[in-house]
């Protein structure tokens, strides 16, 4: 089903954020690149993300599809895993520290 037309049109962007009479559309972003300029663009409503490379000043540009928002939140959840090496920190070691003022260093000297 069609939505009715509205009885204005708005359509304004403020700080990369696409807004119309409806409410916000999409965001935008866009990074320079050395003598390239690389356009990001989310849709809002349906989550999908397309780019764009061009070489700013001669008209020549690249469209590409990403894909969609939520199954990037996925991916890159996905690839970050917990480490399976721990660290050499403190918190992590079983023994006492030998160089601790604690009054619970004082033992350590000491044979049973």
């Amino acid at each position: 089903m069609a939505q009715k037309r509205s009885a204005f049109n708005f359509d304004k962007t403020i700080w990369g954020i696409n807004f119309t009479e409806r409410g916000p559309k999409s965001f935008t972003k866009t990074f320079k690149l050395g003598p390239l300029s690389q356009t990001v663009n989310i849709k809002l409503g349906s989550g999908k993300i397309r780019g764009t490379t061009s070489i700013p000043g001669t008209g020549l540009a690249k469209r590409y599809d990403i894909g969609d928002l939520g199954a990037l939140i996925d991916r890159i959840k996905s690839s970050a895993g917990t480490p399976d090496v721990v660290p050499d920190l403190p918190e992590y070691r079983r023994k006492p520290d030998m160089w601790s003022d604690d009054d619970d260093g004082q033992d350590q000297g000491s044979s049973s």
